[in-house]
């Protein structure tokens, strides 16, 4: 709410690409609502289950299921926005420089593959410019058409860290009998492992005292005797 409210201003329209809020008792959606800056419409989502709250429902300036926007850029120039909730392809007026922005996928394998579909797409000749505006991409407040289009563009470079890793042989022998059965290599697999570290906001996966003082050891951050 605090990262919302600094960026948005009172006479500001606001358009969310669904899933705004989960669900809420006591007319407790209502009230949060009314605490955000600015008009807001809503692009529904699969979890927006407040909506069957009426007084909810009339907090917000709208509520579409898509929606074929025209945005003034900071340059003057005018773009073409097609809004949902979801990942479209072949959106209207792909071939004409529209920009499609959705939802949905969070930091997912399906967000992944979104991204693929879009860059095949564009390699195939159906032109497309596709963002995902979820809030996890965004540092979890709003922003502006020209911060999505300036931020891709920085982005458009990949920086990379390289890694050194240290590891039992058996355990690295034992660990890639698993990775080739689900036909990866051990570079694929801890790339995996950094995407649902992320993904979850935990370690993904249950460990022992014992298991990090092994880590700590193989890594030279610890002496023999786990200290």
């Amino acid at each position: 709410m605090r990262r919302w409210n600094e960026k948005v201003g009172k006479g500001d329209l606001v358009y969310v690409l669904g899933d705004l809020i989960w669900k809420s008792r006591n007319g407790d959606a209502h009230n949060l609502i009314r605490s955000l800056n600015g008009q807001i419409i809503l692009i529904k989502g699969n979890h927006d289950r407040f909506l069957h709250n009426a007084q909810a429902k009339a907090a917000l300036a709208g509520i579409k299921d898509y929606d074929d926007i025209c945005v003034t850029l900071e340059d003057g120039s005018v773009r073409r926005c097609i809004l949902s909730h979801y990942f479209i392809p072949f959106y209207n007026g792909h071939r004409h420089q529209a920009i499609h922005l959705h939802g949905h996928s969070h930091f997912t394998d399906e967000a992944d593959l979104e991204l693929k579909m879009a860059m095949e797409l564009n390699e195939s000749g159906f032109k497309n410019e596709i963002y995902n505006v979820g809030c996890m991409y965004w540092d979890y407040a709003p922003v502006t058409l020209d911060e999505i289009l300036s931020q891709t563009v920085r982005a458009s470079a990949p920086k990379y860290e390289t890694i050194e890793l240290t590891i039992d042989s058996d355990l690295y022998e034992q660990a890639g009998e698993v990775f080739k059965r689900y036909g990866l290599t051990h570079e694929e697999a801890i790339q995996l492992f950094f995407k649902e570290t992320v993904r979850l906001g935990r370690i993904p996966f249950d460990y022992t005292p014992e298991d990090l003082a092994e880590a700590k050891r193989l890594c030279g951050e610890a002496d023999d005797d786990g200290e």
